[in-house]
């Protein structure tokens, strides 16, 4: 059997979320790997949908005990990824997609690297900012953070293995479709 896993990265602003989410109604195969973070939620954000949202008491011990595939400290806040739920996924025969960011990425490709590597890019860096500013949720120090912290983030683009440039939700999400039945083909 085939262990499907997409490690999906992008700056903030790019339109992961976006693109999982239309993905996710286009196949349904195709499942999220829910992050834990210790940030407060967004508007709108669903604890066990969005994020696993915990104290940092809490993230500490899951931490401690191994829970985790790859745990960093990003934006002020920590996220990891819940290593249990995404081979659970993977072992049942699900598309799984880890959304995560740059650091944790080579973690994951250094411990999974059987999984297809992703780098979703801006179309530019005045659409970028214009994405960030319209969330409404930052302020001028946290934009000016995440613009810098995405110039970072896309430098390592080199290192995965294909970058997308996010202009069309549904452009995007075809080729990843493309790219997942090129690597793992439905039909033999």
């Amino acid at each position: 059997m085939n262990r499907r896993l997409v490690v999906l990265s992008g700056p903030s602003g790019v339109g992961k979320d976006t693109v999982i989410d239309a993905w996710c109604l286009r196949d349904p195969l195709v499942r999220r790997v829910v992050t834990y973070t210790t940030r407060v939620p967004r508007p709108g954000e669903r604890d066990g949908v969005d994020y696993h949202f915990v104290s940092q008491e809490s993230f500490d011990r899951s931490n401690s005990a191994g829970a985790f595939l790859e745990a960093k400290h990003v934006h002020g806040n920590w996220y990891a990824s819940p290593l249990d739920d995404t081979l659970a996924m993977v072992e049942a025969g699900l598309l799984a997609v880890l959304k995560i960011d740059v650091q944790g990425a080579m973690v994951a490709m250094e411990r999974m690297p059987w999984a297809l590597t992703v780098m979703l890019m801006p179309p530019s860096d005045a659409e970028l900012e214009r994405r960030i500013r319209g969330r409404g949720t930052e302020t001028d120090a946290v934009v000016a953070q995440r613009l810098q912290n995405a110039h970072d983030e896309l430098a390592m683009a080199p290192w995965y293995q294909f970058q997308l440039v996010n202009d069309d939700v549904d452009t995007t999400v075809a080729a990843l479709m493309a790219l997942v039945e090129e690597r793992w083909p439905t039909s033999s």
